[in-house]
């Protein structure tokens, strides 16, 4: 009955905004995506100062999906933020003007001028470096835009912002979409667009979707228009103009291109960190001095501990999958899925300064991971490269324990032991590793890593987290150091104990 009355609350809401002459948006999934851009359509507003859309955002019907649901209808985000504004335009949207709406129910389709397709679509092994063996979750896709067609207005727009193969609109989400809608007898070819989503999750959560540039195409100029004045209405065109590429195929290769682009930087630099780590180089200070050459050179990445999230760790297998399933192709992004293989192995170098620290085992060693998120200040551990890191570990015999300020546990791993209080986690360790340059790890002193005076632990810095005077501080105190990129602490010594240590 709550169920009944809540969709009833729903459709008297769509309503009501149809009779003031407003659309109703559909966001079709609740995501870390899904959630934000269904707060920030909510929060838009018009020349008079009042919300211009009714939006419902859609989850399946499961125990996540619930949970999702149930977070916004109370006006909370399910993974915490470090944006305010979005926690804001939620509360405002939900609490306030209650044009922001949850559920789990297809119905809500019916409703929508706008459909916003936000769902995911994985890849099931990430780690594949055959190129035959990449395996996408297109069926559950398919799923959802059957669901679309089986209940949207036969002139509802559908927006899709997922990250898909290329060809994907043109040969999955159309054809499905014209079966289904013609079994209700509809006839009239679907409005159909594509405009790849560029979300940040971070302080800038907000401002990644409604000023950031956009790239949008659609099946057809009626589709592109439309899509055109929607976006418009809530993305800030003036500062941030459109790109509108010749189909939608360019557009979905589009985003995958700019991510593998990102990704194969991250695997091109890992190997002149190992190059700069057997010179005794400073990786970090020669790249700043290369950075200021702007426009050509300035965004050259740093050394890093490996690649984490949703996108960079699979969207290049996604453009492989396409070539040999869409279009029959046995051509191979070479270069572009060798650098996905670097990335995943990048944990694995720190494993090899850490067993290097501790004498060429840490079998029976505690080793404190600081860090699991993949982004600092983001409460978000989707393919974590600490992930990768625990399990070598727990191969070589290893306790391991994290510790990270943005969670309150692993949801991932429960069987790997998870600290809250910080002080704890440094009491037990053996060996640290710095994986994430939370504020929180940046703001530690010396007194505060050497919590228990009489054990140094041994330290690997995996993200530029200890400055040069601390590491020195540190290494007098009697610790012994190492850090991804940092070629310089080596030569200096630091991977060897002070004598009175």
């Amino acid at each position: 009955m709550r169920v009944n009355n809540f969709l009833k609350e729903i459709r008297t809401g769509s309503l009501e905004f149809q009779r003031r002459g407003k659309k109703t948006v559909v966001v079709q999934g609740l995501g870390f995506v899904g959630t934000a851009v269904a707060a920030v359509i909510a929060g838009s507003r018009n020349e008079t100062g009042e919300p211009q859309y009714f939006v419902i955002g859609v989850d399946l019907p499961s125990e996540d999906g619930y949970r999702k649901v149930a977070a916004l209808r109370r006006g909370e985000i399910q993974a915490g933020s470090p944006d305010p504004e979005l926690s804001r335009l939620i509360r405002q949207a939900v609490l306030d003007e209650k044009n922001l709406y949850a559920t789990v129910s297809d119905e809500a389709y019916s409703l929508a001028d706008f459909i916003v397709m936000d769902v995911p679509l994985d890849v099931e092994d990430r780690f594949t470096e055959k190129a035959d063996n990449i395996r996408v979750g297109i069926e559950s896709f398919k799923t959802a835009v059957q669901v679309v067609g089986r209940n949207m207005k036969p002139d509802a727009l559908i927006l899709v912002e997922t990250t898909v193969p290329p060809g994907t609109c043109e040969h999955i989400i159309l054809p499905e979409l014209i079966s289904q809608r013609s079994q209700r007898g509809i006839e009239e070819p679907p409005l159909l667009a594509h405009a790849y989503e560029r979300v940040m999750p971070g302080a800038e959560y907000v401002s990644s979707i409604r000023s950031f540039w956009r790239t949008i195409t659609g099946i057809d100029e009626r589709s592109v228009r439309i899509a055109r004045e929607f976006l418009s209405s809530f993305i800030d065109t003036r500062e941030h103009p459109f790109t509108e590429l010749q189909d939608t195929t360019s557009s979905e290769l589009a985003k995958l291109l700019e991510n593998s682009y990102r990704a194969a930087n991250i695997a091109f630099i890992h190997e002149w960190t190992l190059t700069a780590e057997k010179l005794g180089i400073d990786l970090f200070s020669v790249i700043d001095s290369i950075r200021v050459r702007k426009g050509t050179h300035d965004n050259m990445r740093y050394p890093g501990f490996g690649v984490g999230g949703y996108c960079l760790t699979k969207d290049s297998l996604l453009a492989q999958w396409s070539l040999e399933n869409l279009y029959g192709s046995d051509h191979r992004l070479g270069m572009t899925l060798d650098a996905i293989a670097i990335n995943n192995r990048m944990p694995l170098h720190t494993l090899d300064l850490l067993i290097d620290l501790a004498g060429g085992s840490v079998k029976d060693r505690t080793i404190a991971i600081l860090g699991i998120t993949y982004l600092p200040q983001v409460a978000d551990t989707r393919n974590s490269p600490a992930e990768i890191l625990v399990d070598a570990l727990i191969d070589e015999g290893a306790e391991v324990i994290t510790h990270d300020p943005c969670l309150r546990s692993w949801v991932e791993r429960p069987d790997i032991e998870f600290i809250q209080d910080l002080h704890q986690c440094l009491e037990r360790a053996d060996g640290i590793v710095f994986a994430v340059p939370h504020r929180e790890y940046l703001e530690l002193g010396i007194e505060d890593i050497l919590v228990v005076s009489d054990r140094k632990p041994f330290i690997v810095d995996a993200r530029n987290i200890v400055n040069d005077k601390k590491a020195e501080a540190l290494h007098n105190a009697g610790c012994r150091l190492l850090g991804v990129g940092k070629g310089h602490w080596r030569k200096k010594g630091f991977q060897t104990c002070q004598e009175k240590y």
